[in-house]
């Protein structure tokens, strides 16, 4: 039983390796926003979707959009899409959504926007 574990873990490891996405980045995006909302340039999430490679800044009311734009940075979270050409996941897609989304509530919380 254990080796079974063992190997649905690693298999799930090169797998997510393999995609480019570092799963121990997307565990504690609460904490995250705060250590970021503490920092001197704080910094929001964003990940890229689409064949346009559009920009997504989930979590974020419109009428906040034009003050980070202007004052903080954004991060893209899955920028190898950005030379990838292949589709993006439906578990990749949430993840990345659930992540950003929180982080990026918590991010405007703390900062008071």
């Amino acid at each position: 039983m254990k080796t079974v574990l063992l190997i649905l873990m690693l298999v799930s490891a090169v797998s997510s390796h393999g995609r480019g996405l570092d799963l121990r980045l997307f565990q504690y995006p609460v904490e995250d926003a705060k250590k970021s909302a503490e920092s001197p340039s704080p910094t929001f999430a964003a990940y890229i979707f689409g064949e346009n490679k559009d920009r997504r800044l989930p979590g974020v009311q419109d009428k906040h959009l034009p003050i980070i734009k202007q004052k903080y940075r954004i991060k893209v979270m899955n920028e190898f899409r950005l030379y990838e050409q292949s589709e993006m996941g439906i578990d990749e897609k949430i993840l990345l959504e659930r992540y950003c989304t929180r982080y990026n509530r918590q991010l405007v919380n703390s900062l008071g926007l």
